[in-house]
């Protein structure tokens, strides 16, 4: 595959998440070495990267960390190595803190959208939930490959309208969803409907879990969220794909450093730092 073809395939992408940007992101930055990109050339790429998803914080922290590994003159590849590493050991260590989680044996959940986190989450506690309620998480379809990935590991998956939450999650003990980037303006972001998931689920005092590895952690916040065009009838309404959910919505932040109940700024400051120092100490040099 070429770089323009992967650049394709990110521009027209309209079902993953942040994770599945971050190891494109490697692949493209990989493939862009192999194919005799200098420095310049990167830098070029770096922005078109961006152009993708602005404000996206794996896509934020991936340029981020390539700019300063340029910066500093350090070898890409041993850069890119070592990012490819650690989104593979995320995984690992994102499992640890999953089975360190007290999931209660026989209660039900309630996600929307599709997120690898969850699904990760699911292959640890699925045989612990009794049910499992997806959200119809709309604007798009990734709903149905959530109910066929997660229907492998919790017996009951049942879909619901959106707008029926509030009915449903009285039925509920946990409401479980990933993460596209955590901000310390305090706030993640995830697929619109989840706010208001978050606000329902507090109303009736179900806990709320969050769950994202450490390179989606970003400084700042976003301005701007993708939106798309939505068809009611006859009207064409631009709708954003993404919610700013609060961090007091938020009981507990699973990620693969570690267990965070009651999530703060400072706290998503730490995990930004730490991925990014851990990625560019080369030689004992960061």
């Amino acid at each position: 595959m070429s770089v323009d073809a992967l650049l394709r395939e990110l521009r027209e992408d309209k079902v993953h998440g942040a994770s599945w940007y971050f190891l494109k992101g490697i692949e493209l930055l990989e493939l862009a070495l192999r194919s005799g990109f200098d420095a310049n050339g990167i830098r070029s790429l770096l922005n078109e990267l961006r152009s993708i998803r602005p404000g996206m914080a794996s896509i934020t922290t991936l340029t981020y960390v390539i700019e300063q590994a340029l910066g500093k003159g350090f070898d890409l590849n041993i850069v890119i190595g070592k990012l490819r590493d650690r989104y593979e050991r995320s995984y690992t260590n994102l499992a640890n803190y999953l089975d360190r989680f007290p999931i209660m044996c026989g209660s039900r959940a309630i996600t929307i959208s599709y997120s690898s986190a969850v699904k990760a989450a699911l292959t640890k506690w699925g045989k612990c939930l009794d049910m499992l309620y997806i959200m119809e998480s709309r604007p798009g379809d990734e709903v149905m490959q959530a109910i066929k990935d997660y229907s492998s590991f919790v017996s009951r998956v049942i879909p619901i309208p959106d707008s029926s939450v509030a009915y449903f999650i009285k039925d509920v003990n946990y409401v479980v969803t990933g993460a596209d980037g955590l901000y310390s303006d305090g706030y993640f972001l995830n697929k619109v409907g989840t706010e208001t998931l978050m606000i329902v689920a507090h109303r009736f005092d179900v806990k709320t879990i969050v769950i994202s590895e450490a390179f989606k952690a970003s400084i700042g916040g976003v301005t701007d969220v993708y939106s798309v065009n939505v068809n009611i009838g006859d009207f064409a309404v631009s709708v954003p794909l993404f919610d700013k959910v609060p961090f007091d919505l938020v009981d507990y932040l699973i990620t693969d450093v570690g267990i965070i109940k009651k999530p703060t700024s400072e706290v998503i400051e730490n995990l930004r730092s730490h991925f990014i120092g851990d990625v560019l100490n080369i030689g004992g040099e960061q």
